[in-house]
């Protein structure tokens, strides 16, 4: 048996898979499994990354890591799609498909407008204060959200393929 842990997002949503039996695929269930998490796992370094910059209120970098993170996506979109899918996904490839997408709506705007808001607070425009807090709750939301449907789309994924 091996155990794959795929974290979603900077609080630690995570998934962990123990897979066994194989399909006639290319690729065996756990091999599947192991490509797509690790896919997911990449995105960790940006986010930690991007809290980094933001925490130590460098909104060069952040707006550079942001620029960067949504480039990357972009890569391991098309690398996600390019996976064969196996019998009996379960929606596992859909549901990381997704998540990267909803990854990239969030680097594109979620976290663009946060670093806008940001750089404004900095600059003394404490009126901006509630926007940011909203935003920030938008973020995590979609940040919840996104790990959750892939746990769900990972437990699915495991129980076809452990015999249980």
């Amino acid at each position: 048996m091996k155990k794959v842990k795929a974290i979603f997002a900077p609080i630690c949503i995570a998934a962990v898979s123990t897979l066994i039996v194989s399909c006639g695929s290319s690729l065996n269930p756990v091999e599947y499994n192991n490509k797509l998490m690790s896919v997911m796992n990449e995105q960790e370094k940006h986010m930690n990354e991007m809290n980094s910059a933001m925490v130590s209120q460098d909104f060069a970098k952040a707006e550079s890591v942001r620029k960067t993170w949504a480039e990357q996506l972009d890569k391991s979109i098309t690398e996600v799609n390019k996976i064969e899918t196996i019998n009996e996904d379960g929606g596992l490839k859909p549901a990381v498909e997704q998540g990267l997408k909803e990854y990239k709506k969030i680097a594109d705007e979620g976290y663009k407008e946060l670093i806008g808001l940001r750089v404004k607070e900095k600059g003394g425009d404490t009126t901006v204060q509630p926007q940011i807090q909203a935003t920030l709750n938008r973020i995590n939301q979609s940040f919840d959200a996104i790990g959750g449907n892939i746990n769900k789309a990972s437990d699915a994924f495991e129980k076809k393929h452990s015999g249980h």
